[in-house]
C-alpha cells in the first residue's frame, strides 16, 4: 500500500457532512469545525475499492452477514488487540449508540439506576434518560502529574452510589474525551465490583484502535465474560461512521439471548450490504491504520504543545488514546469557552457542558496538519481577547487590588516590609493591573528614571495564578506599552531565581549580583531594538 497522504485536505462542503454543512448553516461558512468525532481523511483504499466493486454489481437486495463476515472480526481482534472471541459472541446493530439504548431497554426495568462516570460521550446521559431509566453520576476523578492531567476511576464512590436498583454501569475505554486508555488492572477492581453487585457492564469500546505508544489497549473481554457487552464498530477508525454499522461482543449467552431476541422482535436483523462490505475490507488495513496513528501521534503532540505554549493557563488532557484533546478552560473564568471560541474565534468545539463538564472542551485533531494550526491560531485569538492591561491612579479601586496581590507576594510570601514595597515612588509611579477575562491576575508599576528609560518594579503575580502565563503576558503588554511610547531602554531589577524568566523574555544581565531588601537580585535591561 502506498504511504496515505493524511496532509491532503478534501473539500467537505456540500456533502451533506454533519461536521461540516451544519456548522457552517448555524453560524456561517467562516467558521472552521473541529468538533464531532469524524475524521477529515479520505479513508483506506481497499475500503474503496471493495465498495466500487459492489457497486459495479448492480444489485442491492437484502443481505445477510456471511462465515466470512465474522470471521473478519475474529481475526481483528486476536491480531489487534490480542483477544480470542467465538463468533457465535458476535450480536449486529445500527450503530453503538442505537445498540446502548437497546440494551439498556432489553435488560433493565423503569426506574433502574444506570452508572455513567462524566466527563463522558453525550449520548450516554441520553440513552439512560430516554429510556426512562435514573442516571447516576460518578465522576472520574482528576490529578494533575508533571503538569498533565491524569484521569481516574473513584471505585470508593462507585460502590457508595450502588444500591438494589442498581443494574448497569457503562463504560467508555478508550475514554472520550479524557482519552485514558484503562489498564487491565483498572478493568480487573471495576469488574471484581460489578460481580459483588451483579451489575451489567456496557464497553463502549469504538476508539479501540486508535492507541499511541507506548500504551497498549485492554478490552473489557480480556478481563472477564460475565455480564460484559463490548460494542464496537470500524465507524471512528477508517472515517466511515455514516455507513452506520456495528456490532457487539456478548459472551454471556443469557444476555446475548435477551438481545437477539429483542432485535428479532424490532426486525433489525438485515445489514446494509455497503457497510457490511466496508467492514471485511476495513479489517484488512492494517498498515493503513498503523500509518493513521503515527500522523494522529504527531498532531496530538503539536496541538498539546501550541496550547501549552501560546494558551498556557489551558489545561489539555495528552490522550493515551483517541483522536480527540480534552481542553479545561476553567481560568478563562467564563460561562461558556465553546462559545467564546466560537465567536471571538470563528472556530467550532465541542461544549464541554453535553459531556458534563460546562468549563471544558473538547478538540478533533484528526484533519490535516495545516487544519489543525489555523484552528488552534483562532484559539489563540480567542484566548488572547481576554486580556486586558488597565493604568491604575493610586485613588481608584483597581489600584486597591494592585496593593493586595503585591502585599499577599512581597509582605506575606517573601517577608518584604510593607514600608519597603511602597515607598516614596509610590504616588508618582505608574501602576498596572493585568486581568484576563475580568480576573485580575498580576500587577506591575513603572517609572520614567531617566529620558527614554523606564524602570520596570514590582511585579507581581498570585501565588495561584503562577505557572501560567500571566507573568509573561503582563511583560509583553507593558514593554508594547512603553516602547509605543516612546521608551528608548526598560531596566528592572529581577530576584535571582526569578532571572532566567526575564533573560527568555529578552533581556540583558548587567553588572554583579546585589541585595536590595536582603533578597539577591541583578540589574536587567532591553532596549527598544531587542523589543
Amino acid at each position: 500500500m502506498m504511504h496515505p497522504d493524511f496532509d491532503q485536505i478534501v473539500d467537505r462542503r456540500n456533502t451533506a457532512s454533519f461536521k461540516w454543512d451544519l456548522v457552517h448553516k448555524l453560524y456561517g461558512d467562516d467558521v472552521l469545525p473541529m468538533w464531532i468525532a469524524d475524521m477529515d481523511f479520505v479513508t483506506c483504499p481497499k475500503i474503496i475499492e471493495a465498495l466500487k466493486r459492489r457497486i459495479e454489481h448492480g444489485i442491492f437486495g437484502y443481505t445477510f452477514r456471511g462465515q466470512e463476515y465474522y470471521k473478519t472480526i475474529v481475526d481483528w481482534y486476536a491480531r489487534r488487540y490480542g483477544v480470542q472471541i467465538e463468533p457465535d459472541w458476535i450480536v449486529n446493530g445500527p450503530g453503538v449508540v442505537p445498540m446502548l439504548s437497546f440494551l439498556i431497554e432489553k435488560l433493565t426495568q423503569p426506574g433502574d439506576k444506570v452508572i455513567i462516570q462524566p466527563p463522558v460521550y453525550p449520548p450516554f446521559f441520553r440513552v439512560v434518560e430516554n429510556n426512562g431509566r435514573r442516571l447516576v453520576r460518578n465522576d472520574l476523578i482528576r490529578d494533575i502529574v508533571d503538569g498533565k492531567p491524569v484521569w481516574k476511576m473513584d471505585y470508593e464512590k462507585l460502590e457508595s452510589l450502588i444500591d438494589d436498583r442498581t443494574k448497569m454501569l457503562i463504560i467508555s475505554n478508550p475514554h472520550n474525551p479524557v482519552g485514558r486508555v484503562w489498564t487491565f488492572e483498572e478493568l480487573e477492581k471495576l469488574y471484581k465490583i460489578a460481580r459483588k453487585y451483579d451489575l451489567i457492564i456496557l464497553s463502549d469500546e469504538i476508539h479501540a484502535d486508535i492507541i499511541y505508544r507506548p500504551v497498549k489497549f485492554t478490552s473489557f473481554l480480556a478481563v472477564g465474560h460475565e455480564g460484559v457487552v463490548v460494542l464496537n464498530s470500524p465507524g471512528k477508525t477508517f472515517n466511515i461512521a455514516g455507513l452506520t454499522n456495528s456490532y457487539a461482543i456478548i459472551p454471556d449467552r443469557t444476555i446475548r439471548r435477551e438481545y437477539k431476541n429483542y432485535m428479532e422482535n424490532l426486525e433489525l436483523l438485515a445489514g446494509n450490504v455497503l457497510s457490511l462490505e466496508a467492514l471485511k475490507a476495513a479489517y484488512e488495513c492494517d498498515d493503513w491504520v498503523d500509518a493513521l496513528l503515527s500522523y494522529l501521534e504527531s498532531n496530538r503532540d503539536f496541538a498539546y504543545h501550541y496550547i501549552k505554549t501560546n494558551m498556557p493557563a489551558l489545561v489539555p488532557s495528552h490522550p493515551e488514546g483517541t483522536y480527540l484533546l480534552w481542553i479545561d478552560c476553567s481560568e478563562m473564568n467564563v460561562e461558556s469557552p465553546a462559545k467564546l471560541f466560537l465567536e471571538r474565534g470563528r472556530v467550532y468545539l465541542n461544549d464541554g457542558a453535553d459531556f458534563g463538564a460546562p468549563e471544558c472542551v473538547r478538540l478533533n485533531f484528526a484533519c490535516p496538519k495545516s487544519v489543525l494550526q489555523e484552528g488552534l491560531e483562532r484559539m489563540r485569538v480567542a484566548y488572547n481577547s481576554g486580556f486586558e492591561l488597565k493604568e491604575c491612579r493610586v485613588d481608584n479601586d483597581e489600584y486597591e487590588i494592585c496593593r493586595e496581590i503585591r502585599t499577599e507576594v512581597f509582605n506575606k510570601e517573601q517577608g518584604i516590609p510593607l514600608e519597603l514595597d511602597f515607598d516614596e515612588h509610590e504616588k508618582t509611579a505608574r501602576h498596572f493591573l493585568l486581568k484576563f477575562f475580568s480576573r485580575p491576575v498580576a500587577t506591575a508599576r513603572a517609572r520614567q528614571i531617566e529620558p527614554g528609560i523606564w524602570k520596570i518594579e514590582r511585579v507581581a503575580v498570585r501565588l495561584q495564578d503562577r505557572g501560567k502565563g500571566f507573568g509573561k503576558k503582563l511583560m509583553s503588554l507593558l514593554e508594547e506599552k512603553l516602547f509605543s511610547e516612546g521608551a528608548q531602554k526598560l531596566t528592572l531589577n529581577a530576584q535571582i531565581q526569578v532571572k532566567d524568566f526575564y533573560v527568555k523574555l529578552g533581556y540583558n544581565i548587567v553588572g554583579s549580583e546585589f541585595l536590595e531588601a536582603g533578597i539577591p537580585h541583578v540589574k536587567c535591561e532591553k532596549t527598544r531594538a531587542e523589543g
